[in-house]
C-alpha cells in the first residue's frame, strides 16, 4: 500500500489530511507541519502551534491567522489467488484554520479548528470484499480555543476545551442471490458531538535547546442515524429490510506527545517528537439496528477492533537558506495500532514509513507554505476473524 499527500496553502500554512495510524492525521494537520514528518511539539513561532503545542505560541508577538487545504491520493491493492481489487483513488480534499492572537506579554488567545481524526475508503461492488465494505468515511473536526499563561521566563503552559464534530458514513453489500433476490446495498449515515480537552507545556532550556509536551484527551462519540436499504426484499411474505434508526459508538484516541527542539547550528533546526496514541480505546465497532438487517426485532452487528496502544517517531530538520526561503526535510515511522486478527477493508492498516519535504517563503506580513509527504506501507493480510465472519477465504 502507498500514499501521496499534496499541501499547498496561502496565508501563513497549510494543512494535508491523510491516514496516519489507525485513523489518527497528526504529521499531516498543516503543511510546515508535515515538511518535518510532524515533529513540531517543541518547536516555537508558527500559527499551527495553536493545535500542536499552544504553549509554545508565546513567542509569537503579533496576530497571526492560517489557512489552507489539502489533498490525498491513497493506492491500496487487496490480492487473492483469484483476482486483485484496487481501492478508488480518486483524491480526497479538507482544509483548516489556526489563529493567534497576543492579548500581552504573558498571555496568548489560540484558535483551532481542523481534522485531526478521519479516513475515508471506496472499494467497487463487484469486489471480493463487497460484504464487509465498499464505502467508510469518518471525518471528525475539532474545534479548540485555548489559552497560553507565560509561567516564567523560560516556562509557558497552555490548556483548553476541545469540541468535536463527528460525520460517519457507511455502506456494504448484503448477498441475498441464496434467495434468488441478487444484492442488497446497506448505507447507513451517523453524526455526533462530543467533548474533551488538552494541557500543554514549553521549556525553553537555552537559547539552543527547547522541550516540548502536549496531553490531548479522549474524546467519545456517540454516533447516532439512520440505516437505509436500496430494497425492503420479502421472503415467503416476511419483510428482511426495514429502514430505521442505528447507533454504534467510536472514542477518539487521547494522546500523549514530547519532544525537543535544537537550534545550535546557525540556520539549522533539529526536531525529535515521541508520540503515543491511546488506540486501545478502539475496542470495537459494533452497530445497533432499530430494525437488524433481516427481520424486524432489534439486534446488534457486533464487530471486534481489539486495537493496541502505540508510539510514533519523527524526526524533522528545517534550513534557513536566506532571509526568506526556508526548506524542510522529515521522516517518521508509525506503528499500526490494528489487530491482526481483525484487520478489515473499512480501515486497512499496516506499519509505515513516511517521508516528506517542504518549502516555506516567508514574507513581512504573509508565508507561503507548500510541502509534500510519500508514505509507505509494509504488506499486511486482512484478518483472519473478519474473513471468518464474512465467509471469504483468501
Amino acid at each position: 500500500m502507498k500514499k501521496f499527500i499534496l499541501s499547498l496553502a496561502v496565508l501563513m500554512v497549510g494543512v494535508s489530511v491523510c491516514l496516519g495510524s489507525g485513523f489518527q492525521l497528526y504529521s499531516e494537520s498543516a503543511a510546515d507541519v508535515l515538511g518535518i514528518a510532524g515533529a513540531s511539539v517543541a518547536r516555537n513561532g508558527h500559527a499551527s502551534a495553536a493545535w500542536y503545542n499552544p504553549a509554545s505560541t508565546i513567542d509569537i508577538t503579533r496576530p497571526t491567522f492560517t489557512g489552507g487545504g489539502s489533498a490525498l491520493k491513497l493506492s491500496i491493492d487487496y490480492k487473492t489467488s483469484v483476482r486483485t481489487d484496487h481501492l478508488d483513488d480518486q483524491p480526497r480534499y479538507a482544509g483548516f484554520f489556526y489563529g493567534v492572537y497576543p492579548l500581552n506579554d504573558d498571555f496568548r488567545l489560540n484558535l483551532s479548528v481542523n481534522a485531526p481524526c478521519g479516513m475515508i475508503t471506496q472499494w467497487n461492488r463487484s469486489a471480493q470484499l463487497s460484504t464487509m465494505a465498499t464505502f467508510t468515511s469518518l471525518r471528525v473536526c475539532y474545534i479548540t480555543p485555548s489559552i497560553t499563561w507565560k509561567a516564567t521566563e523560560k516556562l509557558s503552559l497552555a490548556a483548553g476545551p476541545s469540541v468535536t464534530i463527528g460525520v460517519a458514513r457507511l455502506a456494504n453489500y448484503i448477498d441475498l442471490r441464496k434467495y434468488g433476490q441478487g444484492m442488497n446495498k446497506n448505507y447507513m449515515s451517523a453524526d455526533a458531538f462530543g467533548l474533551g480537552g488538552f494541557l500543554a507545556a514549553y521549556y525553553k532550556l537555552t537559547d539552543d535547546w527547547a522541550f516540548g509536551a502536549k496531553y490531548q484527551s479522549r474524546v467519545a462519540m456517540a454516533l447516532r442515524g439512520k440505516a437505509h436499504y436500496r430494497q425492503s426484499s420479502y421472503l415467503n411474505g416476511a419483510i428482511l429490510f426495514r429502514d430505521g434508526a442505528a447507533r454504534t459508538r467510536m472514542d477518539m484516541p487521547a494522546f500523549l506527545a514530547l519532544g525537543v527542539q535544537n537550534t545550535s547550528l546557525d540556520n539549522w533546526t533539529f526536531l525529535f517528537e515521541a508520540l503515543w496514541t491511546e488506540f486501545s480505546s478502539y475496542k470495537h465497532q459494533d452497530i445497533h439496528f432499530r430494525h437488524y438487517p433481516g427481520g424486524l426485532a432489534r439486534g446488534k452487528a457486533a464487530n471486534p477492533r481489539k486495537w493496541h496502544d502505540v508510539w510514533s517517531y519523527h524526526f524533522g530538520v528545517e534550513y534557513k537558506l536566506t532571509d526568506h526561503w526556508l526548506l524542510r526535510g522529515g521522516y517518521c515511522f508509525d506503528y499500526s495500532p490494528s489487530n491482526k486478527r481483525y484487520v478489515s477493508p473499512e480501515m486497512p492498516d499496516a506499519d509505515k514509513h513516511l517521508f516528506t519535504c517542504g518549502v516555506e517563503y516567508q514574507g513581512e506580513t504573509w508565508d507561503f507554505a507548500l510541502s509534500y509527504g510519500y508514505t509507505r506501507f509494509q504488506r499486511t493480510k486482512l484478518g483472519t476473524a473478519s474473513l471468518k465472519r464474512e465467509g471469504i477465504s483468501e
